[in-house]
């Protein structure tokens, strides 16, 4: 009697616990499934364009300005303005959001604390638009974007300022994209409400990959609060052929070094450094030592430019300069665009130019 019990024991044990298995085995597949489902829909493609603009600097490009496109870009917006602006000199710009204001849309503005006396941001103000700027803290307010609607993304290394349209060389990307202007949109909200204190880590930005209709695909960063540098090296140490850039600033030992190691793997490595930012911390005389290609910029203004093109198919851009204080102190923003030949070649071709 005692045996029969011991042998029956186990199997009934054994009958409880193959439904409590097949339990967990289904809740494990079905945590993969919604994982995976959550990854999908980040990158599922969404309607919209990208355009790439840059700065007419004697002569070298036709048509509107980054002023003129930017007042026309702001006289279409129907119900919100975000702009978070490192400078504001430039009157027509300033009377663009003063005239989206007028048509009932919301327009807010964030400047950096060091420039918030200039006359246009106080031009504002008297006008009714709320301006804050980022008190008074070690690092800058550095970002130079612009989200219209919650869907348009104007951003780049453009401060608006007359200097920045017609003497300095500057790049902007203009993007239509819900998925990206929500990322920038949380951006602007976080630093416009704690005043530069704190900023938006990696892992909360809403869309971190985006893909428009074309195929083109955008990853976003911002500093301080998400690693920035991490992606940075990483697609400098992926680069298979060359990697060209165009810097004002590049001062960051890490990023320089990760150069001249592909450089010596046989990549060609080109660059062009603005010619006041030439400095015992530059990374300019160490790669000139090393061989590399690099130049010093010879136009009048500022090579105002921070770009890196990995085997002229990636883009790096925003307002990051390629430093320890945007990695660690400034707000910035960082966009690297992928799959989008004619967007690399725009790069190439201001590159050319500028060597």
């Amino acid at each position: 009697m005692n045996d029969d019990s011991a042998v029956t024991h186990p199997k009934s044990r054994n009958a409880r616990f193959i439904p409590f298995f097949l339990i967990v085995v289904i809740a494990i597949a079905i945590g993969f499934a919604i994982r995976h489902f959550i990854n999908f829909k980040e990158i599922i493609p969404e309607q919209g364009h990208l355009a790439v603009y840059f700065s007419e600097v004697n002569g070298a490009v036709s048509g509107p300005t980054l002023e003129e496109r930017l007042v026309d870009k702001l006289a279409s917006a129907t119900s919100v303005v975000d702009a978070a602006l490192y400078h504001l000199d430039s009157k027509s710009i300033a009377t663009a959001l003063i005239n989206a204001h007028n048509r009932n849309v919301e327009v807010r503005v964030f400047t950096e604390n060091r420039n918030v006396e200039e006359e246009e941001i106080q031009r504002l103000l008297r006008e009714g638009i709320p301006v804050r700027d980022d008190g008074d803290n070690d690092g800058y307010m550095h970002h130079k974007f612009v989200v219209i609607d919650k869907r348009y993304v104007w951003t780049g290394s453009y401060n608006t300022t007359y200097r920045g349209a017609h003497t300095n060389d500057n790049n902007v990307v203009w993007i239509d994209s819900v998925s990206l202007a929500e990322n920038f949109t949380k951006e602007f909200q976080t630093i416009y409400t704690s005043r530069g204190e704190a900023e938006l880590p990696q892992k909360s930005i809403p869309n971190p990959q985006v893909m428009l209709s074309d195929g083109t695909h955008i990853s976003t960063y911002f500093s301080p609060g998400s690693n920035s540098i991490s992606p940075l090296l990483q697609e400098i140490n992926s680069a298979q052929e060359s990697i060209n850039f165009m810097a004002f600033s590049f001062t960051h030992d890490k990023i320089g070094q990760a150069m001249r190691d592909q450089f010596q793997n046989g990549v060609k490595v080109g660059g062009v450094f603005d010619k006041n930012q030439i400095s015992k911390y530059s990374e300019y005389d160490p790669m000139k030592k090393l061989g590399m290609s690099v130049k010093i910029d010879k136009t009048s203004g500022t090579m105002h430019h921070k770009v890196i093109i990995i085997d002229e198919e990636t883009v790096i851009t925003g307002s990051y300069n390629f430093s320890r204080n945007a990695e660690v102190w400034n707000s910035e923003n960082l966009l690297i665009i992928k799959a989008n030949k004619g967007v690399a070649r725009a790069y190439i071709d201001e590159y050319n130019r500028l060597k």
